[in-house]
């Protein structure tokens, strides 16, 4: 069976990793938006 302490002592670790992908991509799409108002075709 699954460790609850163990699992619950990750859960901040995991927080933290999934916010970072989330700014990650926050920042990619908005340069690409950001480009895109610069450069129109």
């Amino acid at each position: 069976m699954i460790d609850m302490t163990a699992f619950l002592e990750t859960l901040p670790i995991m927080g933290k990793g999934m916010a970072g992908i989330f700014i990650v991509m926050a920042v990619i799409l908005l340069g690409i938006k950001t480009l895109g108002k610069v450069f129109p075709e």
